[in-house]
């Protein structure tokens, strides 16, 4: 091995090391990121709790006590309810476009990505987009890419809501074997080679850093600082597939992206702050079932001697529950007959706690009856219907202006693309992996 390919094996292997180190700083979010998902989508039993020095999901556990784990997906019906107030804005928003803004939107499915990509943004709090320039389906263009935040990294150390201060961001790619040979292969032997080395893999993957990095250029004689973004693309094993300096006009990242509130970095979503008043809400539905079961209701009590000959207690049951059952014993002098006990279902407020949460709900989220389209009382006026559904959107605002400049972002950043590159001589990337 010569040194020189000695040292890109160390170079790559330690921006491999820093770009793991950066994707492990958002362990954390991640975590949540998946908890919200699952309260979003109805898996709402899934905390992991400790019984009896047992580790176990909630579901389990309550599974094992004889009851049933019920709930009431509220936050999914909130959520529904913000994404219908989006689409509508966006909507408006896009009346106002040029032809030309339109047209790439149609092609790239963009009303449809704006949705999915604002319900991952409610959930997690982090919104991502990448773009990239090459040919999809034999049409040259702008794409657009909607990215996991499964697999985003960034600067962990980054504090500005702008983004401004970044030095690192990328994104973790499973390609399958024929994929990563085709986008990283710069000769038939080299395919070979890559194929070679990789054919116990069903998937390879790839890390893709950008780096914010200081040169010093020329200008009017003097040397001055600049600051330059820098690709490289990785293997899993630390072999540095490709790498370069920014081919677009604005010298960045593809990468469009905007994280909430990211107050000293910490991002907290509108799901995550429904999670509490979700969870109490199931606990009261499940103890008022409970309750209800275990309330003594409709028990028959049969005395003993009164069971007639060649007959037995299933057999009574049976016609006892049946609409047109007919039950024939003989009734003897001071033996009561059968007689059915029923219990009424103490009430212990449950019912008025579940509408206080219900209201506790719209109150957190924001989202008030008026917006779900639900009239408080028949004689509400109009007026004050229009003033309540107001009121909850100005509840919103500060959510949806936050993916309002994310959509600007997205715009700015494809503007820039067209008017700074040429397909055919600056940049080509397949299904969005750089290729030359």
């Amino acid at each position: 091995m010569t040194k020189e390919k000695e040292s890109d094996t160390k170079r790559g292997e330690r921006l491999l090391n820093l770009a793991m180190a950066c994707h492990n700083a958002g362990r954390e979010f991640r975590t949540d990121r998946r908890r919200n998902k699952d309260y979003a989508y109805g898996r709402q039993w899934n905390d992991i709790i400790e019984a009896d020095g047992v580790r176990m999901t909630e579901e389990e556990y309550i599974f094992s006590q004889g009851n049933i784990p019920l709930k009431n997906n509220l936050i999914r019906r909130l959520v529904r309810n913000v994404l219908g107030v989006f689409r509508n804005r966006l909507q408006e928003q896009m009346e106002k476009w040029d032809d030309a803004d339109r047209k790439r939107a149609e092609e790239n499915g963009m009303t449809a990505l704006y949705a999915r990509t604002m319900e991952e943004f409610l959930i997690s709090g982090m919104a991502v987009h990448r773009k990239w320039l090459g040919r999809r389906e034999g049409i040259a263009g702008v794409w657009t890419e909607m990215v996991s935040p499964e697999a985003f990294f960034y600067d962990p150390a980054a504090r500005d809501v702008r983004g401004a201060d970044m030095t690192i961001v990328g994104q973790i790619h499973d390609l399958t074997l024929d994929r990563f040979c085709a986008s990283f292969a710069s000769s038939p032997d080299d395919y070979r080679r890559l194929s070679q080395r990789f054919k116990d893999h069903t998937h390879v993957r790839v890390a893709e850093i950008w780096r914010s990095e200081s040169v010093l250029r020329e200008s009017n004689g003097i040397w001055q600082p600049d600051n330059v973004w820098r690709y490289t693309y990785i293997s899993q094993d630390g072999e540095i597939l490709r790498e370069g300096d920014s081919p677009y006009r604005h010298g960045k990242h593809p990468f469009i992206f905007t994280a909430y509130p990211f107050i000293d970095g910490e991002i907290h979503s509108f799901v995550g702050d429904l999670i509490d008043q979700q969870r109490y809400t199931n606990r009261l539905i499940t103890l008022y079932d409970w309750v209800i079961r275990a309330s003594a209701k409709g028990v028959l009590l049969f005395p003993d001697e009164a069971i007639p000959q060649n007959a037995n207690l299933q057999d009574i049951a049976d016609q006892w529950s049946r609409f047109n059952g007919v039950i024939v014993y003989k009734a003897n002098a001071g033996i009561p007959m059968p007689q059915q006990v029923s219990g009424n279902t103490m009430n212990i407020g449950i019912g008025e706690l579940l509408d206080i949460q219900m209201k506790m709900m719209e109150d957190v989220s924001g989202v008030s009856g008026a917006l779900q389209g639900r009239v408080e009382s028949g004689g509400m006026s109009g007026t004050l219907y229009s003033q309540q559904t107001e009121n909850s959107l100005t509840s919103l605002r500060d959510i949806l202006e936050t993916f309002d400049s994310f959509i600007a972002d997205s715009l700015k950043a494809e503007h820039q693309i067209i008017s700074g590159n040429s397909y055919s001589t600056r940049c080509v990337q397949q299904r969005g992996i750089l290729v030359s």
